[in-house]
């Protein structure tokens, strides 16, 4: 039976911010379709006997909901639990309770200098917000990752980026690639290109420099991390593909999965396709039986389908979406020409 390595549980859509980019189209307030706590519990009990390995509780703000506590805790009692809120509810005291609770690791997001950061998040002060939420996550002993969106906010300062992240003293970095969907736009996407250079740049960070970072929603880096020396390894067969040197491919319904607000299965949360609810059928037998998630692990279209990493990266499935409407479609953010299609054109020119 396959589990997915890593769950990612939307507990809310409620937030205080109100971000340029928010996957979930952030509101103030809560909705009354959410999860209840004994669906939760029900839910935890079904990923813990399935065999995934990391829950982490996102959102929206996680905070927004009065009863976030009792879930962590039951929750850290069955799988390691991981928390990413917003940070603007987090002071010392809350920091305290959520280490009370088992949480194992908090991620808070940093997209740049003060200027940069407050602007992609449309909240003045919002820097110093996440600031005192890392600070008082640290001081609780809660080990905090940071996440940053690369988009043309801050595509061009990537030093910059760099050195205000490392400031923080985060125990991991993972980087991100703003992908169009939610509140994302087309027009805040880097370019191709200039993903190629954040790649590279990501692989001198961690294997020059020494800095625990990683790249997200950005699969095309186990092809540029192979290209500069670090060896691509197939998925792992229960679990999907999965961090390998700071990179991995796609994990959309191989190896992650999403669950939203009201129950509904995703992939991923920025590949908005159900394949599911949990309401109306266990999260095991969605993640192994959806049509779905079954579609994604079989073969793609284009180039991707026939691309020698296919198995390690396998394009942005929800890039892919969200940039042609077809989900299986060969990802038009990469860059790179697959073998077979070099060598057929060969052909076809020799010919």
């Amino acid at each position: 039976m396959l589990a997915p390595y890593v769950v990612v549980w939307e507990s809310t859509k409620a937030c205080d911010f109100a971000c340029k980019h928010c996957r979930a189209k952030a509101i103030p307030n809560r909705l009354p379709e959410e999860l209840t706590k004994e669906e939760v519990f029900s839910l935890i009990d079904d990923l813990s006997s399935s065999g995934v390995k990391l829950f982490v509780i996102s959102g929206g703000d996680a905070l927004k909901r009065d009863d976030i506590f009792e879930i962590a805790e039951y929750a850290s009692k069955r799988i390691t639990t991981a928390i990413s809120p917003s940070g603007s509810r987090i002071e010392l005291h809350v920091a305290k309770r959520l280490k009370e609770s088992g949480v194992a690791i908090a991620s808070i997001s940093v997209d740049g200098p003060e200027e940069v950061h407050d602007e992609f998040r449309s909240v003045k002060g919002a820097f110093a917000i996440a600031k005192k939420a890392i600070e008082s996550l640290q001081q609780a002993g809660i080990p905090v990752q940071v996440n940053t969106t690369i988009s043309k906010y801050n595509v061009g300062r990537l030093e910059d980026v760099k050195r205000t992240v490392l400031s923080f003293h985060p125990v991991s970095w993972d980087v991100f690639v703003l992908i169009p969907t939610g509140r994302a736009t087309r027009d805040m996407m880097i370019s191709p290109e200039e993903n190629e250079i954040v790649m590279r740049t990501v692989y001198k960070w961690r294997h020059e420099e020494g800095i625990n970072v990683r790249m997200t929603c950005n699969p095309y880096y186990v092809r540029v991390s192979n290209e500069l020396g670090s060896r691509a390894l197939p998925p792992d067969q229960k679990y999907g593909r999965r961090s390998v040197e700071g990179a991995r491919g796609c994990m959309a319904g191989n190896g992650y999965a999403f669950i939203a607000y009201d129950g509904t299965v995703y992939p991923c949360g920025f590949l908005p396709v159900p394949a599911g609810n949990v309401r109306v059928k266990r999260f095991s037998e969605i993640y192994n039986d959806s049509p779905v998630f079954k579609a994604l692990r079989g073969q793609l279209k284009g180039k991707c389908g026939v691309c020698e990493y296919a198995t390690v990266c396998g394009g942005c499935r929800a890039r892919a979406y969200s940039l042609t409407g077809d989900f299986l479609s060969e990802d038009p953010f990469c860059t790179y020409v697959p073998l077979r299609v070099r060598l057929s054109d060969k052909h076809l020119q020799a010919s």
